[in-house]
């Protein structure tokens, strides 16, 4: 019961740097672009991790870690671990054209 409660905690704070990189990293340089800036800086790495931040909070804070998404001694991903590798991987790249869709409808290149 404790280790599940400390799963889902763990979970908050997970969207919760979620939720603060994608203000800095995406939502802030979005913002500038709108304003009509010279020119806008973003990083299209961090759309990785804001989306492995999405996922793995959100799996965290509903399961409590329920089903396990890996295998600690085979050192390798159970069923649950590869649905949420490639629900990352979706949202990443998902995440990626679209910022770099709306930048470029902006003006940006």
């Amino acid at each position: 019961m404790l280790g599940e409660i400390k799963y889902r905690l763990g979970g908050m704070l997970i969207l919760l740097v979620g939720i603060v990189i994608a203000w800095v990293a995406i939502w802030q340089p979005l913002h500038q672009a709108e304003l009509g800036a010279d020119a806008v800086t973003w990083m299209p790495r961090i759309v990785v991790l804001v989306a492995v931040c999405a996922v793995f909070g959100f799996y965290f804070v509903v399961t409590g870690n329920r089903y396990p998404y890996r295998n600690v001694e085979r050192q390798s991903l159970t069923t649950a671990g590869w649905i949420l590798f490639a629900i990352t991987a979706l949202a990443a790249v998902a995440g990626f054209f679209w910022m770099d869709a709306t930048l470029k409808s902006l003006g940006y290149s």
